[in-house]
């Protein structure tokens, strides 16, 4: 564990994107959580918000330091500025003309109608690659509507490969804003790239519902090809996945995927040969046909002896396994515990925070130590009068 980062501390001296500066209007998540992956990078980046703040600040109702904001803000420097007034979209333009790449996750059209549009930022810095986040894209019917996760997840089918169709709840983490953001992230460091080798800017569009459909492309590709559709448990159906508990309550996964001997081997932890000679189980596609049969029988087992027992054993028969973790299991998981992937930080009152690591290590360049999101307009005098000296 590293030692605690003070927060406001510059350290974008390391890490592969250092010296890389990005500009960010964004709001919620998806645009936030883009920005956040590239500050994890060494990326430089500062947060621009409207005197109110982003409203993910307020999420706990309290305050301007919710949980989440602080989540998906941290490592970046933060500024306020009333865009609506000719002063501070003077001040964003004098920001973007300085930056190499910008984000928005403004509704189609904003940005342009506000001043700050592509060919805006193309006309005082033709090397900034800006990027803008919506729910659906730039046309279309949908285009112009208030666009938020539950209801991207929910045009964008993954809901349907999530949630039983019985149960009409939306489930999960927020899929389509976290992906988008990803999405994002990747294809500005594509335009990195590629400017390093054109010379000049780029401007992405990154749809939510897009993202959803690139990471549902096994669902999605099956169901233009064949016309099969795909639902909740279509995939571990498929992948012979399951989960089971023991007699302690204590749930785990089992993934047998293509391989024979993973089945056989099965039949061998459970001591239950009578399994093995089953017809309607003796077959791979036998098994994905009767998925629901044989859960119910490798639940009945599994619920007569303690979680433990059954890990050891899959573990003596080189089974695919894992325990079921909550997010309270799972930074006392011996592996995660492990690896290093919790950092501790100092928050922006002062108090040590810790926070989960980024996952990729990079060997020679390294990344920059963590710092706590910023509170609101916390950076205004620093950044704002560094550029106004230049």
């Amino acid at each position: 564990m590293n030692a605690a980062t003070s927060a406001g501390t510059n350290a974008h001296g390391s890490g592969p994107l250092s010296g890389i500066r990005v500009v960010e209007l964004g709001q919620y998540i998806s645009g936030p959580y883009a920005a956040k992956l590239l500050a994890d990078l060494g990326a430089e980046v500062i947060k621009v918000e409207s005197p109110d703040g982003d409203p993910m600040r307020r999420w706990e109702g309290t305050g301007t330091m919710s949980p989440q904001f602080a989540a998906y803000n941290r490592g970046k420097a933060g500024v306020t500025l009333d865009l609506k007034t000719a002063e501070g979209l003077e001040e964003l333009l004098a920001l973007a003309a300085e930056a190499d790449v910008l984000i928005e996750n403004f509704r189609p059209g904003v940005a342009t109608r506000l001043g700050f549009g592509p060919d805006a930022l193309r006309e005082i810095n033709p090397r900034i690659i800006s990027c803008s986040i919506t729910g659906f894209g730039a046309q279309g019917p949908y285009a112009k509507r208030p666009a938020y996760d539950t209801v991207i997840s929910a045009v964008g089918a993954m809901y349907s490969q999530v949630v039983p169709a019985e149960t009409l709840r939306p489930l999960g983490p927020a899929f389509s804003d976290l992906l988008s953001g990803m999405s994002a992230s990747q294809a500005i460091l594509a335009a990195l790239h590629a400017r390093g080798m054109r010379g000049e800017g780029e401007h992405l569009e990154v749809s939510m519902v897009g993202s959803l459909i690139d990471f549902l492309t096994e669902a999605a590709s099956t169901y233009l090809e064949t016309g099969q559709l795909a639902g909740p448990d279509s995939r571990p159906r498929r992948a012979q996945a399951y989960a089971c508990a023991g007699s302690d309550a204590k749930a785990f996964v089992i993934h047998m995927s293509v391989p024979e001997k993973f089945w056989l081997g099965l039949i061998k932890v459970l001591e239950a040969p009578r399994l093995a000679s089953d017809p309607r189980f003796e077959t791979r596609e036998g098994r994905v046909r009767n998925y629901d049969e044989l859960d119910a029988e490798l639940k009945a087992i599994t619920a007569l002896k303690p979680r433990q027992h059954w890990i050891d054993r899959l573990i003596e028969f080189d089974i695919p396994h894992g325990p079921l973790n909550t997010i309270g299991d799972l930074f006392d998981d011996p592996q995660v515990a492990s690896m290093g992937l919790i950092e501790e930080i100092v928050g922006h009152s002062g108090e040590t925070l810790r926070v989960p690591a980024p996952s990729t290590i990079f060997h020679r360049s390294g990344r920059p130590e963590l710092r706590a999101a910023p509170g609101l307009g916390a950076d205004n005098t620093t950044v704002l009068s560094e550029r106004s000296t230049k």
